[in-house]
């Protein structure tokens, strides 16, 4: 009997699990679902009321409309261009500055450091906004590449060395280092031939975030740019709303963001082992 009741409990528990996984993914992947149904959708149901769940016929045709009506294209370049510098610029800098606070600040100054590092991530983007425009002007570097990656990589780094100092702590035992050193190898060569090799995981897991921040970031674009040529596709796509509405021209807006989703979904599709990987050992102290 105590056996019966044991499986039975066990068996509520499994279906409880599952149930709310499913319920969470549905929730999380209605967007999703929504925005392609309403890109392939014909252009005579976006519209109607009640919505449609299913559309009548498949139609591909804003997927190649939608690249006469909007320079998709020049956007998305824009936006890989920045966003892979702010990618490599942030990592080499917080796998620096993450492995010197993991092994040669002593404790209290650490403590101060990443407490210093974790209120830069409490302070609202809005409320630096407008020094930071008068920054980029003073310098010459609105309408430019060059200032959007160092708006966006300040923003970066403190996380980003916050995400690897943990994994060096958790994931790469002192022991290691040690032993390289009494094999002859110098601090540099110790990080650069030991660490470095080891920590992969933990600068993959911190190149993510850096270029999902950088692809996705609106509002410091908006401001530091006018220039069309130069606008990433976050800021692209959201003057071709305010140009012909939300409502005018939905399927090509949904069809647009497919195209801006599919960046982030291929990086993650081939480097999850790594993200997980990499997250979970940073997690475990640090």
């Amino acid at each position: 009997m105590k056996k019966m009741r044991k499986k039975v409990k066990k068996t509520g528990e499994i279906f409880r699990h599952y149930l709310s996984l499913i319920i969470i993914s549905a929730f999380v992947l209605l967007p999703y679902y929504w925005m392609v149904v309403t890109a392939v959708k014909p252009t005579e149901e976006v519209m109607i009321s009640p919505a449609t769940l299913l559309p009548s016929r498949i139609s591909l045709d804003n997927f190649s409309r939608v690249w006469q009506s909007i320079p998709l294209g020049s956007y998305m370049r824009n936006s890989f261009v920045v966003s892979v510098a702010v990618t490599a610029v942030s990592v080499v800098f917080a796998t620096l500055c993450g492995y010197s606070i993991s092994r040669y600040i002593r404790r209290r100054a650490q403590k101060i450091s990443l407490v210093l590092m974790l209120c830069t991530q409490l302070i609202p983007g809005i409320v630096t906004m407008i020094s930071l425009y008068f920054i980029m002007f003073n310098m010459g570097m609105t309408n430019t590449y060059r200032g959007l990656i160092i708006a966006y990589t300040v923003w970066a780094v403190p996380f980003c060395t916050l995400m690897i100092k943990g994994y060096f702590d958790a994931a790469i035992p002192r022991e290691i280092e040690e032993s390289a050193r009494v094999d002859g190898c110098s601090q540099f060569g110790t990080f650069f031939r030991i660490c470095l090799p080891i920590s992969v995981p933990g600068i993959i897991s911190t190149a993510i975030f850096a270029f999902i921040l950088a692809w996705n970031e609106y509002m410091c674009a908006s401001i530091l740019l006018s220039n069309n040529k130069l606008k990433p596709v976050s800021v692209g796509v959201y003057d071709f709303i305010g140009q012909y509405g939300a409502n005018t021209k939905l399927a090509l807006t949904m069809t647009a963001g497919i195209f801006i989703t599919l960046p982030a979904v291929i990086i993650f599709a081939f480097l999850q082992k790594y993200l997980i990987s990499g997250l979970a050992a940073g997690a475990v102290k640090g």
